[in-house]
C-alpha cells in the first residue's frame, strides 16, 4: 500500500479548513479528498479530523500529525528540487510575499529583472502588510522590514533602510527647525501607525511621543501632507528620498537619526534550497546593494 496516499489531501483539508477548499486546491473532487483522508485514518488507526455538518476541526492527534506531514511534503519537494538542480537553467514556481509599498517599488522590479534572466521560473507574488505564515501558506520567500521576531525561518539580510524626520520649507520657515528632541513637543507631527518616533541620543535608543493634526496609515499619504507643509514626518528613506533630492523636503534632527534597520529575505529551513530560490536570493542581494 502506498504510504503517501492521503497525506497531501489531509494537509490541504487542514490548511483550507474544509474538504471543498482542499478539492479546489488539489483540483479534484470532494469525494476523492474524503476517501483518501479516510484511508489515511484507517491506515494510522487514528482519527485526525472531527467532522460535523457545520464544523471541521483537527483532533489532538491530527495537530501532531499535521506538523510531521508538512515536513514530509517539504522533504519530497527538496528531493525533487535536488534532482532538477542538474539542469543549470532553474525551473519551477516560486511563491513570494512582501509589504505592499516596498514590494511595489523595490521587490517587484527586482523580481521582474530576475524572471527576464531565468524565463523558465514562474512567480506568484502576494503583496500584503500582514505577516503570513510561510510554512502554513506554502510560501518560498518573504521580504520583511525592520527587527525580526524570533523565528525558525532562515534569514538573509538584503540591504538596510534609514528612517528620517523631514519637513517642507513652507513649514520650517513658519515654525523653524527643531534641533533637540525636546523641541518636538512644539511642532506639528504627522503620525502613522505609532504616536512614538524612534531616535538615538548619546548612543542610546529613545522613543519620543509626538502629536499633530493628522494620523494616517499610508506612508504616501503622510508624505503628501508633509510636502504640503502640514507638519513634520518620520518615514523610511525610500518614501522621502526623491522629495529630499528635489528640495521639496529637508531632513531635520539628523544627529538623532535611529540606527538603520535590516531588509530581510526569510525562507523555510529546508535541508535543500532549490536552485531557483538560491539564485533569487543572490539576485535580490546584488540588486538592492546597487542603491
Amino acid at each position: 500500500m502506498d504510504r503517501w496516499i492521503g497525506i497531501d489531501e489531509f494537509v490541504a483539508v487542514a490548511s483550507n479548513g474544509s474538504f471543498s477548499g482542499a478539492a479546489t486546491q488539489l483540483n479534484t473532487s470532494v469525494a476523492q479528498i474524503s476517501r483518501r483522508v479516510k484511508m489515511l485514518e484507517e491506515r494510522l488507526n487514528i482519527q485526525l479530523l472531527t467532522r460535523t455538518t457545520r464544523k471541521l476541526a483537527l483532533t489532538q492527534e491530527g495537530e501532531v500529525f499535521l506538523s510531521h506531514a508538512k515536513h514530509l511534503q517539504h522533504g519530497l519537494d527538496d528531493a525533487t528540487a535536488a534532482i532538477r538542480q542538474r539542469d543549470r537553467q532553474p525551473t519551477g514556481k516560486l511563491k513570494l510575499t512582501a509589504p505592499v509599498m516596498y514590494g511595489e517599488s523595490y521587490v517587484m522590479p527586482a523580481v521582474v529583472n530576475f524572471m527576464r534572466l531565468y524565463p523558465k521560473v514562474e512567480v506568484e507574488m502576494h503583496l500584503t502588510n500582514n505577516q503570513v505564515d510561510l510554512l502554513d501558506k506554502g510560501f518560498d520567500l518573504a521580504i520583511r522590514l525592520g527587527k525580526l521576531q524570533d523565528s525558525s525561518l532562515r534569514a538573509k539580510r538584503l540591504t538596510t533602510r534609514k528612517t528620517m524626520v523631514c519637513g517642507a520649507n513652507i513649514y520650517l520657515n513658519q515654525f523653524g527647525q527643531p534641533h533637540t528632541l525636546a523641541e518636538l513637543s512644539n511642532h506639528k507631527c504627522l503620525i502613522g501607525n505609532s504616536s512614538e518616533w524612534r531616535f538615538v541620543e548619546h548612543g542610546k535608543a529613545r522613543q519620543i511621543k509626538v502629536a499633530g493634526p493628522l494620523r494616517c496609515n499610508s506612508g504616501w499619504g503622510l508624505l503628501e501632507a508633509a510636502k504640503q507643509g502640514l507638519g513634520l514626518v518620520q518615514l523610511p528613506h525610500y518614501y522621502v528620498q526623491e522629495a529630499l533630492e528635489s528640495g521639496e523636503l529637508t531632513e531635520v534632527l539628523t544627529n538623532f537619526r535611529p540606527e538603520e534597520e535590516g531588509v530581510w529575505a526569510l525562507y523555510p529551513p529546508r535541508q535543500f534550497v532549490a536552485t531557483s530560490l538560491r539564485l533569487l536570493l543572490d539576485h535580490l542581494s546584488a540588486y538592492f546593494n546597487k542603491f
